[in-house]
């Protein structure tokens, strides 16, 4: 056990913020600065979706071997698995040709707001360390920090078993005084449903409200972030 807590501490990365920026954390307001989120087709899910897989698995597993004067370029297993995904991505497609539309569709209906809301809320929550800070704030209390999201980029997984998609939120943490940048990042989250592709789409009110439960898991998972000792 001691050496399993060893090796999961020696795995965590330094914090987010810098030990001197948590002062700056106890009254934090939210900049949304990225309107609405932006949905990204899936390169797979299209006529050419074998060609992309195997193009897509190619660039990040090739394996260039010297041997003088000629290199020997091995293609992994991973390229063909590549192609076929894609293949069955775009056979998906072709059966299920309204999907990204559709939810596209879903995503504009759905409350990205309830994201920020979160984040601010969970940053905002009384806790160690900003006890005094919050104590005298008055109704209207003056940020010590500000987190803008610059954008929020959506994509749809294959229509294929279980509905998945992923959201992916730019975002950085200013210092409100002097508008010094604290933290620069990125949050990727990912969502696989436990609804297959039809039944998701059948209840358009379902899925707007999961994709809204999504952006507050996100809200909350960058608060923690941004908080944590360690990532």
């Amino acid at each position: 056990t001691a050496a399993l807590t060893i090796g999961l501490v020696g795995a965590c990365a330094p914090s987010l913020l810098a030990p001197d920026d948590r002062n700056h954390v106890c009254q934090v307001a939210v900049d949304s600065k990225f309107g609405f989120p932006v949905f990204h087709p899936n390169p797979f899910s299209s006529p050419a979706g074998g060609v992309a897989g195997a193009a897509g698995m190619a660039l990040t597993s090739l394996v260039a071997i010297p041997v003088p004067p000629l290199w020997i370029i091995t293609v992994p297993v991973g390229v063909v698995y590549g192609a076929t995904r894609g293949a069955a991505c775009a056979a998906a497609s072709q059966s299920h040709p309204n999907t990204e539309a559709d939810f596209e569709k879903i995503l504009k209906a759905a409350d990205a707001s309830k994201l920020t809301r979160t984040l601010e809320a969970d940053l905002n929550a009384p806790r160690e360390g900003c006890a005094a800070a919050q104590a005298g704030a008055s109704a209207a209390p003056v940020p010590g920090t500000i987190i803008e999201i610059e954008k929020v980029d959506v994509g749809m997984g294959c229509a294929i078993g279980k509905q998945e998609y992923w959201i992916s939120v730019k975002w950085r943490a200013l210092a409100a005084a002097n508008r010094r940048v604290l933290v620069e990042t990125t949050t990727r989250c990912s969502q696989k449903s436990f609804l297959g592709v039809d039944d998701w789409f059948a209840d358009p009110d379902r899925a707007r409200l999961e994709i809204e439960n999504v952006m507050e898991s996100i809200g909350r998972r960058m608060a923690s972030g941004l908080l944590s000792p360690q990532v």
